[in-house]
């Protein structure tokens, strides 16, 4: 749903000819087919998400034409993380209740790992059950986060495929990995956020801040890949071989490499190094 429905949007909001209107419709189907029925509170949760979404990224697309992928991606989950904001207020949607629901959805399907990896009466159980549980429960506190970044990877991909399907699309392309940027005042983002963390008597501004800093994290960790990838193909490095030499580097030094990007693309935002390597290269 977070594919077909943004997807839908682009098609129907900017056609270029009758097919991409019919190619809208199939998305339309195809997104409410996979909402329809009964649904426990954590899939209301996420149908409304799908549904804020969605009428967010119509707003920017009727506002600034879909021009820019990402301006438009970012500006739509402001909106519609705005927009969830209002409503918890309204209906007394509390952080509490949100983690609950969370846990309640994915505890089953964790113990039923926990029976699969280390059955009753195995003395690994409780120490393999605790890890179990713990991921579940720091998931619940930032699953907004998480949804954030897959909202924003999702419209990625949608906007990927409305370049490939719509006869004549309109906007930027995604690019290549190593062009990926956006604004440098996003900064502001990690900035309030880590003072939100670190209020000591506001439990909702941390949660807020703890879920906004996953987000914005995880975008400056992307821009720091971007940087490491401009720096690659200007040394040679490039092809299969150096994709599967960062693919394992990245698998078994993740927590050296995750810190040292998310650097690498919060200090890009002063010393902008693509353009320092561009300099360096005798490029304008």
């Amino acid at each position: 749903m977070l594919v077909t429905a943004p997807l839908a949007v682009y098609l129907g909001l900017q056609p270029s000819a009758r097919r991409d209107l019919a190619y809208a419709g199939a998305c339309v189907l195809v997104t409410v087919a996979l909402s329809w029925g009964p649904a426990d509170e954590f899939e209301q949760l996420e149908r409304a998400w799908v549904v804020l979404l969605t009428g967010a990224i119509a707003s920017m697309v009727l506002v600034n034409g879909g021009r820019s992928w990402i301006r438009t991606s970012l500006g739509a989950l402001g909106l519609a993380g705005g927009a969830a904001a209002v409503l918890m207020v309204v209906t007394h949607l509390t952080w509490g209740k949100v983690a609950g629901v969370v846990e309640q959805h994915f505890f089953p399907p964790a113990r039923a790992v926990v029976d699969l990896i280390a059955p009753v009466g195995s003395p690994s159980r409780e120490p393999i059950n605790a890890s179990v549980l713990a991921v579940v429960r720091a998931l619940s506190s930032l699953l907004p986060g998480v949804v954030l970044l897959q909202s924003l990877a999702a419209q990625a991909l949608a906007w990927a495929l409305y370049r490939r399907i719509a006869r004549t699309p309109r906007g930027e392309p995604l690019g290549a990995l190593a062009l990926f940027r956006f604004n440098d005042h996003l900064i502001w983002g990690v900035a309030l956020s880590l003072v939100a963390v670190l209020l000591p008597r506001l439990a909702w501004a941390r949660a807020l801040g703890g879920n906004l800093l996953l987000f914005f994290g995880g975008l400056y960790l992307v821009r720091g890949v971007a940087v490491l990838a401009a720096v690659a193909s200007a040394v040679g490095f490039t092809g299969l071989v150096a994709s599967l030499a960062v693919l394992a580097g990245t698998v078994l030094l993740w927590w050296i490499l995750a810190p040292a990007l998310l650097v690498l693309g919060l200090t890009d935002t002063l010393v902008d190094w693509r353009l320092r390597l561009a300099r360096a290269a005798g490029k304008p």
